[in-house]
């Protein structure tokens, strides 16, 4: 019984996790094809499993993608229900 109720939450997560990822590309204002394009893919296949959460996703490979790093973070920490703040640093330069 209690893999089954593993099994569930796994699940329910993959497709949460994979609805961050969709608002993460939609944070960069980038498609969906830009990110598999990047990924070095042939078609979106694998990342639609990822964000449907059929296929666990490849962090790794998603954050090897510059552009997308930062707004992957927000989305995942919206999961995390953490308070989130927006702070601008400006460096001055000689």
């Amino acid at each position: 019984m209690a893999k089954a109720d593993l099994k569930k939450l796994e699940s329910h997560w993959r497709s949460q996790i994979g609805q961050a990822i969709d608002y993460a590309i939609a944070m960069a204002n980038r498609t969906q094809k830009e990110v598999w394009v990047a990924l070095g893919h042939e078609d979106g296949a694998m990342l639609g499993r990822w964000l449907t959460g059929a296929e666990r996703p490849h962090l790794d490979k998603l954050f090897a993608i510059d552009w997308l790093r930062q707004p992957l973070v927000i989305a995942l920490a919206g999961l995390a229900e953490a308070e989130l703040t927006t702070q601008i640093t400006f460096r001055r330069t000689a």
